[in-house]
């Protein structure tokens, strides 16, 4: 009764009342089935329904410039204007800036819904000093939270995104932040469906009564089924920069820079619509994230980037649109080939530098045999995680 809906609740009151005067088991078991079935139905068209209000602004942050055009992307597909989205993260400024910057949006919007997307692991690089860091998104949202006043927090509407998922990650974005919402593809028609029942736990219709807005579906008019995904295109670019860094950017000498750059690639991967074959790349790149060892990464890339090449141009070549997009293949698999060598050229200039460092690892310390047996052990496990990708 208390349903905040276009949809006509009458009848199904009236199978509840039925059940109250039911005598017995058997018939109140019928008529249960009949009104769970009708209530089944409501739901749906609710949510077939939903739309989110007009005074609403969604606000996203991501390091990735592969993610912020996706999460352009999302905010279309929930029927979010142009002029009703801010994306950031391109940039040091940014990201340092981003708490400032929601602060004074919502204190300048009062009266109107913010829905925010933050990515967890946002990487800043101070070009004037070549200082990494790392910033939690999550950290950023509890702090936002805690500079608003109570009036304004209770219209924020926040949501977590990482590829980092475990159970004890999760619970630690829905402690900061108001929800998660996991890196992986989605198809058009799935995100009202998804964040409708999130938007309404946040905002009940009861307590804010201008946080819905519903019409009512045309069923005649057709929606393109579009899937808001990662492409192989932007995969194998992706694997272009960075092969260049690797072997060429002094960073590359700092292992927690080239964790940060690993991060950034197993999140664009899980956002790509691909096969089982992508698991093992995922079991590569947390493997690579175990090395805190710059050299050994440097070493095993390579081999990641390959596997990665292999996999996209395997399944470009399945899908029907290849000979269509076959020439534009064969050019990036020359670019990747051209730069990766030219890059590894520029490499030995700063395998020249390492070479001390290179030496030291070769040394019969306690400590350094201790190294050497955990990088043997560690080569291993990755021999095996490729042997189990070419089943």
């Amino acid at each position: 009764l208390t349903l905040n809906s276009t949809v006509s609740v009458t009848s199904i009151i009236g199978h509840i009342n039925l059940i109250l005067v039911a005598q017995c088991p058997e018939t109140t078991l019928e008529r249960w089935n009949s009104v769970r079935d009708h209530m089944n139905d409501i739901l749906n068209t609710i949510q077939k329904n939903f739309r989110f209000p007009q005074n609403i602004h969604a606000i996203a942050i991501d390091d990735s410039k592969i993610q912020r055009k996706l999460l352009g992307k999302f905010f279309d597909f929930m029927g979010l204007g142009p002029e009703q989205c801010t994306i950031l993260g391109d940039g040091a400024d940014e990201i340092k800036g981003f708490e400032d910057f929601v602060v004074t949006f919502m204190n300048s919007h009062k009266n109107d819904y913010v829905f925010m997307v933050v990515d967890e692991n946002l990487d800043v690089v101070d070009e004037s000093s070549g200082t990494d860091e790392s910033i939690s998104g999550s950290v950023c949202v509890e702090n936002i939270r805690r500079r608003l006043p109570y009036e304004l927090e209770r219209r924020l509407f926040a949501l977590v995104r990482s590829a980092n998922d475990s159970t004890s990650d999760i619970a630690i974005y829905n402690d900061r932040a108001h929800g998660f919402l996991p890196k992986a593809p989605i198809r058009r028609e799935k995100v009202v469906e998804t964040l409708a029942p999130l938007w309404l736990k946040r905002f009940p219709p009861a307590q804010f009564g201008d946080s819905v807005a519903y019409e009512n579906a045309d069923d005649s008019e057709s929606i393109t089924s579009e899937e808001l995904a990662c492409s192989a295109q932007d995969i194998a670019h992706k694997l272009i920069e960075m092969d260049a860094r690797f072997n060429t950017d002094d960073r590359s000498e700092n292992w927690r820079w080239m964790h940060d750059q690993l991060h950034e690639l197993k999140g664009d991967i899980l956002t790509m619509t691909s096969d089982a074959s992508m698991i093992s790349v995922l079991g590569m790149i947390n493997l690579l994230l175990g090395y805190k060892d710059s050299i050994l990464i440097t070493e095993k890339w390579p081999k990641l980037r390959d596997r990665i090449y292999s996999v996209i141009n395997e399944e470009r070549t399945s899908s029907g649109t290849v000979q269509a997009a076959s020439s534009r293949w064969t050019k990036v698999k020359v670019t990747l080939k051209a730069k990766s060598s030219v890059a590894e050229t520029g490499a030995l200039a700063k395998q020249k530098r390492r070479s001390s460092l290179s030496h030291s690892f070769q040394s019969t310390t306690t400590t350094e045999r201790r190294s050497s047996a955990l990088s043997n052990s560690i080569k291993s496990v990755t021999t095996d995680v490729s042997d189990m990708s070419n089943l």
